[in-house]
């Protein structure tokens, strides 16, 4: 019984240092604005009727389920040019960081419609899904009417009500930790099946494939180095160490330096994967994603970027 106390106790001095260090910072806004820009690019440098399943396949798979049709494609289906300006309009509101709490539900919702009805789709669409869902309780307790204000105290006084909110918010925000770093550990360990990745080749396969390999430009500069079998090797089980790193990252305090170091290891991993294979859009994402994850506390500041 007295050990129980205790364990109580302790929990409640650490609930109530957490009420009472939260504050809004420009951390998730940043997060929140680089999701949005990724979307965003890809529909305003897009044909719409490439991107988006002719009406026969888009009554066929909407139909399949009744989720699906609350997508604006599918709405709007009869005026595709129309839907896109929505979500070009409703993006650029998310982007600008006008008030998170109005723009948060469309942000999931443009978002999930893109991802439902698209005939193109990569890994950074299914995640933006998935994380503007999960931020979509943070941006309906978000007072501000920027979310790029940092270090501002939530305007809620201490009460039963306005510490649950809180402490769902820091619970929420804790889930899209987890749910980032998961990507990372799923990405590392469901290599380890394939040979490829076992034996260190992998990297040069990727390279060479005829679909998502190298341009041509890249060809003539990476190809002669690849014939170095300890590069190849190091490059192939580099990628998993540091994704491994990368999911470890969820145990690292956020007041940490190590975590930021992390957080520049995360971006120039997928600024790679962007430069070499061009998918430009998924970088983006990523770096959203890993400011919601290994972003710091207290905000980007002036003192964070002092290393």
């Amino acid at each position: 019984m007295f050990y129980l106390k205790k364990i109580i106790n302790i929990l409640n001095e650490r609930t109530n240092k957490w009420i009472e260090n939260f504050r809004w910072s420009n951390t998730y806004g940043v997060g929140r604005s680089f999701i949005a820009m990724s979307l965003f690019l890809t529909l305003i440098s897009s044909d719409i009727f490439r991107l988006i399943k002719p009406l026969g396949s888009l009554n066929e798979v909407h139909n399949l389920s009744y989720i699906s049709r609350i997508s604006i494609f599918y709405l709007l289906r009869d005026h595709i040019i129309l839907a896109k300006i929505i979500c070009l309009i409703i993006l650029g509101l998310v982007i600008s960081g006008w008030r998170p709490r109005f723009t948060g539900f469309f942000h999931w919702w443009v978002a999930f419609s893109f991802s439902t009805s698209s005939l193109i789709l990569e890994g950074g669409d299914q995640i933006a899904e998935i994380l503007t869902l999960l931020l979509i309780p943070v941006t309906l307790a978000d007072h501000r009417r920027f979310h790029w204000q940092n270090n501002i105290k939530c305007y809620l006084s201490r009460s039963l009500v306005a510490d649950t909110i809180v402490l769902f918010i820091i619970s929420i925000n804790f889930i899209i930790s987890l749910q980032v770093a998961f990507i990372y550990f799923h990405a590392s360990v469901g290599k380890y099946s394939s040979e490829e990745w076992a034996n260190g080749t992998a990297i040069y396969y990727w390279f060479d494939n005829s679909i998502f390999g190298l341009s041509n430009f890249w060809r003539k500069i990476m190809f002669p180095l690849l014939k170095n079998p300890y590069l190849v090797t190091g490059m192939t089980w580099g990628t998993l160490l540091l994704e491994i790193l990368l999911f470890m990252g969820i145990a690292i305090s956020k007041s940490e330096p190590k975590r930021k170091n992390l957080l520049c290891l995360g971006i120039g991993f997928h600024f790679l994967i962007g430069l070499f294979f061009g998918l430009w859009t998924f970088f983006i994402t990523m770096t959203g994603a890993l400011i919601l994850y290994l972003g710091p506390r207290d905000g980007f500041t002036k003192k964070y970027f002092k290393w």
